[in-house]
């Protein structure tokens, strides 16, 4: 059985420049080879709501391409089409380190799904697609609110590997599918290999030989790559990415490109493992509280140290007071002017993303002063309902 291997580029824009240079280089890799009766290449783009909305806002045929291209052309074609796979609207982290119970249950199910739900609308209406990859902002994980993915319709997620660790234990479970109590599948990225390192991989073939050589070394049968989208923004993206499925092609004897659905789907499929309790694989290395531990790409240590506490504090102050504020208007105990309500919890999503941040200095202190008005506003909205 060949290696089967994904390739999910991450994408978070508003701004219409990139925007239109992302839907310039979706609409390539959708219709590639469709004279001669191609699939286009298999891609599985990861995109927030406002993503989606802002590609389409700057080029209104791409909206008829993902419709048609992304269609299920058959049972055997299913893998080798492009996919979009959702995540949340505004890139709002899918766990907030700041919140313990039950306030931490409040914003999943009040500020978290409701972000989901957003993007799962403009998903259905721009492209008439309904959910089933997810991929959350900076692959920030826990297994406490990935019920918030799965009750809004996903039946899988992308996390990274990173905290799977980089010893062969750790490198063989990255090319697992994975499974939760409460349904949902889960696939880790390989961490290991940048497809962005382009001085690395200077060329599709060292990148191929590097996938099969990890994948063997391993002893696995999948491969996800993942990295963000704009890295292929520029004038050699399309390219990259087009050599990088011909020359895939060129040794299906050992390996082949696909999307993410189909390593999933390959769990079922003699010749490839099948599903792993990721409950389990915690344990095994040494993670205590499963269900609450946060992994993100920006996370191997398991410290935390990625996240501006500060900013997280303030966001989490401004959460406690909503919820309490929404309780005491439902139980009657106080009049709530519940449009207010709403909208000071939507001024607050614009900057939901910003809480959480790598370790590279280009991103400390970012957007302050939005960040400010936002939070500010989100208050004022607060207090005067």
């Amino acid at each position: 059985m060949p290696i089967l291997f994904a390739f999910s580029p991450w994408a978070d824009i508003g701004h219409d420049e990139p925007a239109y240079k992302l839907s310039r280089l979706m609409d390539k890799c959708l219709w590639f080879e469709h004279e001669q009766g191609g699939y286009g290449i298999p891609i599985s783009w990861a995109l927030s709501g406002q993503t989606m909305e802002a590609i389409v806002r700057t080029d209104d045929s791409i909206k008829g391409s993902i419709r048609m291209r992304t269609a299920k052309k058959g049972v055997f074609s299913a893998w080798e089409q492009s996919e979009i796979i959702g995540s949340t609207f505004h890139a709002s982290g899918l766990a907030h380190p700041c919140l313990d119970d039950p306030y931490q249950d409040a914003y999943i199910n009040g500020f978290v799904k409701e972000d989901i739900r957003h993007t799962n609308y403009v998903l259905n209406d721009l492209f008439d697609r309904q959910p089933r990859g997810f991929c959350p902002s900076e692959k920030l994980f826990s297994i406490q609110s990935s019920r918030s993915v799965v009750e809004e319709g996903y039946e899988y997620c992308i996390v990274g590997g990173e905290h799977f660790g980089g010893d062969s234990h750790g490198q063989y479970n990255k090319g697992m599918v994975f499974s939760l109590e409460n349904g949902l599948k889960v696939l880790p990225t390989a961490n290991e290999i940048m497809p962005s390192d382009f001085n690395r991989y200077h060329k599709a073939e060292l990148l191929i030989d590097e996938i099969i050589s990890y994948a063997r070394r391993n002893n696995i049968g999948r491969v996800l790559l993942s990295a963000d989208v704009d890295f292929w923004l520029d004038d050699n993206g399309f390219e990259r990415i087009k050599w990088l499925f011909l020359k895939a092609r060129e040794r299906s004897d050992e390996i082949k490109m696909v999307n993410a659905s189909a390593l999933v789907e390959s769990a079922w499929c003699q010749g490839y493992a099948g599903l792993v309790s990721l409950e389990r694989f915690y344990q095994s290395i040494g993670i205590t509280d499963i269900n609450k531990y946060i992994s993100t790409w920006t996370n191997a240590a398991g410290n935390l140290q990625f996240i501006d506490w500060q900013r997280s504090a303030r966001s989490a102050e401004f959460i406690k007071a909503h919820t309490d504020r929404y309780f005491r208007g439902i139980n009657n105990e106080q009049w709530v002017d519940g449009w207010k309500l709403q909208r000071s919890k939507e001024m607050w999503m614009n900057i939901s993303g910003t809480v959480f941040y790598d370790g590279r200095e280009q991103w400390y202190n970012f957007m302050p002063d939005c960040f400010d008005e936002n939070m500010n506003k989100a208050w004022n909205l607060l207090n005067e309902s």
